[in-house]
């Protein structure tokens, strides 16, 4: 049976290199991608590569996919900081993977109370950010607690990717 994952990108400004290391893990796995941003349509990188999201947050139902990826960037947090669609879909989630500082806003959810994730931390803010929400924030490229894999950059993109197919793969969760 074919593996689904979900995306979740900005409209402007998200991280080339972790949605391109992730994206590729996933097709080398043959997965099936759709990608989902704030509105369909143009997405824009960091540096300035486009794509296009076949569907805005508000249309995602967890139970067409079996995993739910937040790729970051800077331009992610004014679309997705306090956003009901956002935080709706981290809990419905089944596979929940976030990189960079999606873990922080994905805290809001609360479904990292009492988990060990990781995330970029600037000036200690997203580790304050999480632990706030629930969380218990490490200092490691990625983790992986359950059903959820967090890394902390693009530095991480790699290895995120491949902790992604690992959990893709295990059909016990």
């Amino acid at each position: 049976m074919m593996k689904t994952a979900v995306m979740i990108v900005a409209n402007n400004g998200f991280q080339d290199h972790e949605f391109s290391a992730t994206y590729e893990a996933l097709q080398e796995a043959n997965a099936q991608i759709t990608i989902a941003a704030w509105r369909k349509g143009q997405c824009i990188w960091v540096f300035g590569q486009k794509i296009d999201a076949a569907y805005e947050l508000s249309e995602i139902k967890w139970d067409k996919f079996e995993m739910v990826i937040f790729i970051w960037w800077w331009g992610c947090l004014t679309q997705y900081l306090h956003n009901s669609d956002y935080l709706r879909i981290a809990q419905e989630a089944k596979k929940l993977w976030a990189i960079c500082i999606a873990p922080m806003v994905v805290s809001e959810s609360g479904v990292f109370n009492w988990k060990i994730v990781t995330s970029r931390d600037d000036e200690w803010l997203q580790q304050a950010f999480i632990e706030k929400n629930g969380g218990v924030w490490k200092d490691e490229m990625v983790i992986r607690y359950g059903n959820i894999v967090t890394a902390n950059g693009p530095e991480a993109a790699e290895m995120f990717g491949k902790e992604c197919i690992k959990l893709l793969e295990d059909d016990t969760i």
